[in-house]
């Protein structure tokens, strides 16, 4: 009895599997081959269950951010602020995000294991609402009121059921001067938090590479890419998808170009510059297709995310393995 022909090959075909036969075929008149492959991936990030974050106001009348990840790109100049503007009701422009100081940061872990939103985004929404607690107890003080009745809403302390209000950056300057403050407070509005987690979280997601293929030559054309990656609730789309593009590129550039090459006699390296090693270029990679599905944030943390740096150059690779048609 003869074998069942694989999936994509059946009559049933679905309308994505009608259209890629179609474009196979025209590949295969014009002496090409042409490939498809799907890789489906699911990692674990959390990397060193502590991390430390630091807010304050500062004299100036910025709030400067320090927290104990490390950037190289990922844009945490950008994700940091706008998690601590939501929260205090600010502008992002009003944040000065700072990193690598250790006058500012006594403890930090870097950003290895795609961790720093889960572990660093976390600690400073605990820092954040620290601070926010301690300007509301000097408003109160300063509205002459019940702490209990005094609430934070949208960068203003509001004693409830009445207009009586005063603007958290009022009360940054008032908190510099301590006969404004209650017993037991020192001055600036300021605080510090560690988050410690040993909870991960587990980016996932489906890659689709297309590929054709000249057999007399060996040049492999990448024409397609489809994306479609779970990285939980996402603070800034377009520098998670970034971030995905990146990965992506390494992974094309480590399944398709990139090879290290020793000489078999000597040991020598022969690939020991750009002249010999092949990096991907704009010319060697499509536009991406797809995107981010944030639709399931994490339980794991206070901010439902989920690491994104690794997810690129995890499915990438894996699509090397296509059906030739």
């Amino acid at each position: 009895m003869a074998a069942s022909p694989p999936i994509w090959t059946r009559r049933s075909r679905s309308p994505i599997s009608r259209a890629f036969a179609g474009v196979a075929g025209q590949s295969k008149t014009a002496g090409l081959l042409r490939g498809i492959g799907l890789a489906c991936f699911l990692e674990t990030a959390r990397g060193a269950p502590t991390e430390f974050a630091r807010a304050a106001f500062e004299a100036d009348g910025t709030v400067s951010l320090a927290v104990g990840t490390h950037s190289n790109g990922q844009g945490h100049e950008t994700a940091y602020p706008q998690i601590a503007a939501d929260l205090l009701g600010l502008p992002v422009g009003a944040f000065r995000f700072q990193q690598g100081d250790t006058d500012l940061l006594p403890d930090g872990h870097g950003h290895g294991g795609a961790r720093s939103m889960h572990l660093g985004g976390t600690a400073l929404v605990l820092a954040v609402e620290k601070l926010i607690e301690k300007g509301r107890l000097i408003a109160a003080h300063l509205l002459q009121a019940p702490r209990d009745q005094v609430c934070f809403e949208a960068g203003r302390f509001v004693v409830q059921g009445t207009e009586r209000a005063i603007e958290i950056a009022e009360v940054a300057d008032a908190a510099r001067d301590p006969a404004n403050l209650p017993e037991g407070l020192a001055p600036g509005l300021e605080a510090s938090a560690t988050n410690d987690s040993v909870l991960y979280t587990f980016p996932n997601g489906c890659h689709v590479a297309e590929v054709e293929i000249d057999p007399d030559t060996g040049l492999v054309r990448l024409d397609r890419y489809t994306i479609s990656d779970d990285f939980g609730s996402l603070i800034n789309p377009r520098v998670a998808l970034g971030q995905v593009h990146g990965g992506i590129a390494q992974g094309i550039g480590q399944s398709l170009l990139e090879q290290v090459v020793f000489d078999p006699m000597s040991g020598q390296l022969l690939s020991g510059s750009f002249m010999d090693y092949t990096l991907p270029r704009a010319l060697d990679l499509p536009n991406f297709a797809g995107g981010l599905n944030d639709s399931a944030p994490t339980a794991s943390n206070r901010l439902g995310v989920k690491g994104t740096g690794q997810a690129g150059c995890i499915a990438a690779p894996q699509n090397d393995h296509e059906r030739r048609a």
